[in-house]
C-alpha cells in the first residue's frame, strides 16, 4: 500500500497547504490502489464519475460531491481521469493552528477523525459555487504568492472549513448539540492520543472526568453510535494501516496495540470486519475493496 508524505517546500518556501485543479494533474491525485495519507485532504468535484473509498466506505460520486479524508485513513480512488473538473485541496493542521489559536480545530469539524458518518456531501450549486470561487483564489495566491498571501489563504480556508461544517450537520442530519461540543472534541482528541493503548469505555470516562453512563449517552446523541463504537472502529482503521502500511505482523501488532495476544487481536478483527488478518491483507493486496 502506497503512503503519501505531504511535501511542504515543493514551491521553494514552507507551505503547510496545497491546491490546485483536478484537471491539471489526476495522475498524481486519483491512486488507483489502496493508499493513506498524513495530511488533511478534500476533494471538491464539479464534474466527473466513478467511485471513492474511504475506510472501506464506497461512494458514488457525482456533480457536486466534496470527499474528506483524515490521516491515516485508507483511500482508494476508482475515478473516470477523462471529464474530471474540479478542487483538490490539502493541508497539515499547523497551517490554521496559528490563524484560530487553536489546536483543537481539526477534531470540532465532523467530517475529520470523522467514524460515524461517511465521509462526504453532495453541495447544493448555489453551495459549489461559494467553494469554486474562493477555491480558485486560493490556487491564484499559491501561484502567484506574495507577503500577504499567507494571511488570504488561511482566511480563505477558514471560511471554507466552516462552510462545510454547516453543510455536512445538514447533510447527514448531526444534532445541533455537538457543534462545538467540548466533551466530543476531548473524545476524539483523546482516541487519536491513545490509539496504541487497550483503553477501555471506563478508562476514557475517568480521562474525560465523568461517569462511564454520562459519556455513553453523550456521545450517542451526538454521533449516533456508542462510545466502544467509535473506539472499536478506530482501532481497527489502525490494525489495517499497520498490516499494509508497515507490513507488521500480528505478532508484533498484538504488541504494540496492547492485546493480551495475538489470537485475541485476530478474534476481535474477525468479529468486526468478518475477516482474519491474514485474509484481509490479501484481499488489499490484489487492489480490491469490493
Amino acid at each position: 500500500m502506497r503512503y503519501f508524505d505531504f511535501e511542504d517546500s515543493k514551491y521553494g518556501f514552507p507551505l503547510a497547504m496545497d491546491a490546485h485543479r483536478f484537471e491539471d494533474n489526476t495522475d498524481l491525485i486519483f491512486e488507483a490502489g489502496p493508499h493513506t495519507i498524513n495530511f488533511f485532504e478534500i476533494m471538491f468535484f464539479e464534474k466527473g464519475n466513478g467511485v471513492a473509498y474511504t475506510n472501506e466506505k464506497r461512494i458514488e460520486l457525482c456533480p457536486g460531491t466534496i470527499l474528506f479524508a483524515s490521516p491515516n485513513q485508507i483511500k482508494q480512488c476508482d475515478f473516470d481521469k477523462n471529464g474530471v473538473k474540479g478542487f483538490h485541496l490539502i493541508f497539515k493542521p499547523e497551517f490554521l493552528e496559528s490563524f484560530f489559536q487553536d489546536k483543537t480545530l481539526v477534531y470540532k469539524l465532523p467530517y475529520f477523525y470523522n467514524y460515524s458518518f461517511a465521509p462526504y456531501i453532495v453541495a447544493m450549486d448555489g453551495d459549489f459555487g461559494l467553494f469554486k470561487s474562493m477555491l480558485s483564489e486560493i490556487v491564484f495566491e499559491v501561484g502567484a504568492f506574495r507577503s500577504d498571501s499567507l494571511n488570504m489563504i488561511r482566511a480563505l480556508l477558514a471560511s471554507i472549513l466552516l462552510r462545510l461544517d454547516r453543510l455536512f450537520r445538514a447533510f447527514h442530519h448531526i444534532a445541533s448539540e455537538s457543534a462545538n461540543n467540548n466533551l466530543l472534541t476531548r473524545f476524539k482528541m483523546l482516541m487519536e492520543e491513545h490509539v496504541n493503548s487497550n483503553l477501555n469505555c471506563n478508562q476514557y470516562a475517568s480521562l474525560l472526568k465523568i461517569h462511564r453512563n454520562e459519556l455513553n449517552r453523550k456521545i450517542k446523541a451526538y454521533t449516533g453510535h456508542s462510545p466502544i463504537t467509535l473506539l472499536q472502529h478506530r482501532k481497527i482503521q489502525e490494525i489495517k494501516q499497520r498490516l499494509l502500511l508497515d507490513e507488521q505482523s500480528i505478532a508484533q501488532i498484538a504488541f504494540e496495540l496492547h492485546f493480551s495476544d495475538p489470537n485475541n487481536l485476530s478474534r476481535f478483527f474477525k468479529k468486526l470486519t468478518g475477516l482474519s488478518p491474514s485474509a484481509y491483507k490479501q484481499k488489499m493486496q490484489n487492489d480490491s475493496f469490493s
